[in-house]
C-alpha cells in the first residue's frame, strides 16, 4: 500500500520535472528565437533606416523622411513579436501533462486507500481498547461473549452435522 503511494509519488515528480524541463526548454528556445531576431532587427533596421532616410530625404524632407522609416520599424517589430508569441512547445508537452495527470490520480487513489487503512487500524484499536477496557471491569461477563458463547455454538453445530452425516 505505502509502497505503490511513495511510487505513484515518484512517478507524480517524474512528470513533473518533464513537464517543467519541457516549458523551460520551450522558453529558451522562444527567447533565442527573440535575442536572433533582435539582433537581426538592430543591424538591418540600421542599414534599412540609413538606405530609406537617404531615399525620402530629398522627396520628403528630413522630418516626413525619417516619420516613415520609423514607422517601417514597428511595423517589422510588431511583425517579428508576434511570430515569437505565436510558436508553441512541441507535442511531447501533450504527453507529458498526461502522465502527470495519471500520476496524481494515482497519488490521490493511493492517498484515500491509505486513509481507509489507517481508518480500519484505528477502529481496531477502540475495539481492542473496549474489549481490555471490558475485560477490566467485568472479566467473567466478557470471557462468557468472546470465549464461551462461540465454543458452544461452534460445539452445536458439530453436533447437527453429525446427526446429519449419520
Amino acid at each position: 500500500m505505502i509502497d505503490h503511494f511513495v511510487r505513484d509519488l515518484d512517478h507524480l515528480q517524474k512528470a513533473e520535472s518533464l513537464v517543467g524541463r519541457i516549458w523551460l526548454e520551450f522558453l529558451a528556445r522562444q527567447f533565442g528565437i527573440f535575442a536572433i531576431g533582435g539582433l537581426i532587427c538592430v543591424f538591418g533596421l540600421g542599414m534599412t533606416n540609413v538606405a530609406g532616410f537617404c531615399a525620402l530625404v530629398d522627396s520628403l524632407g528630413p522630418i516626413w523622411a525619417a516619420v516613415v522609416v520609423a514607422a517601417a520599424d514597428f511595423t517589422i517589430a510588431a511583425i517579428t513579436v508576434a511570430i515569437a508569441r505565436s510558436s508553441q512547445p512541441g507535442p511531447e508537452i501533450y504527453l507529458a501533462s498526461d502522465a502527470r495527470k495519471m500520476a496524481a490520480e494515482a497519488v490521490k487513489v493511493d492517498a484515500r486507500d491509505l486513509k481507509t487503512m489507517i481508518d480500519g487500524f484505528v477502529q481496531e484499536f477502540r475495539d481492542v481498547k473496549g474489549t481490555i477496557a471490558g475485560l477490566v471491569q467485568d472479566p467473567i461477563d466478557v470471557a462468557m461473549q468472546k470465549l464461551v458463547i462461540p465454543a458452544a455454538t461452534s460445539m452445536i453445530k458439530g453436533l447437527h452435522s453429525k446427526k446429519d452425516e449419520a
